[in-house]
């Protein structure tokens, strides 16, 4: 029954966060939440195959808690930090050392005292993982900028309004 009330209060969140989210934002940084779900989910798989993270329950309960963290959380705290920081390096750096901070240290320790999942990895580990995470998005959110969003601007303005009709 806590899983559940825990699962909820996360979806509800993040719903929150969805609906407050400007909504420029969704696009402009929708490659590189995307782009970090996928190194999340990759992270995941890989931590389930090596027994490093593990759910109490069948299959479906991991299933369920990958998909609320990823998409919930995960996937809408990466607009936000994009948005708050303006894309700018320093602040993108300065709100994410403190968001990992408090998502590996109390956040984790929380969860794992709820026994709502086991992680076989220290804090530390952790902080230093989701960390480098997230200077890969940056790095990542930078080069779509500068190298592929430019040639997809170009490709919409070889066609008029009146080629479409």
């Amino acid at each position: 029954m806590l899983k559940n009330g825990i699962r909820l209060f996360i979806v509800l969140c993040s719903v929150v966060a969805a609906v407050l989210l400007p909504k420029k934002s969704y696009i402009k940084y929708l490659p590189v939440s995307l782009f970090s779900s996928s190194i999340i989910m990759f992270e995941i798989f890989y931590f389930t195959v090596h027994k490093l993270w593990k759910v109490k329950g069948s299959v479906g309960a991991m299933v369920c808690d990958t998909c609320i963290l990823i998409i919930g959380p995960y996937f809408f705290a990466n607009y936000w930090v994009f948005n708050l920081s303006k894309g700018k390096f320093l602040p993108y750096t300065f709100i994410n050392l403190v968001a990992d901070w408090i998502y590996a240290y109390p956040i984790i320790s929380l969860l794992r005292q709820l026994k709502f999942f086991k992680l076989k990895i220290s804090s530390a580990k952790f902080f230093t993982l989701i960390f480098s995470n997230a200077l890969m998005n940056y790095i990542f959110h930078k080069f779509y900028e500068k190298c592929i969003a430019p040639k997809h601007s170009k490709n919409h303005l070889e066609f008029g309004e009146a080629d479409f009709y």
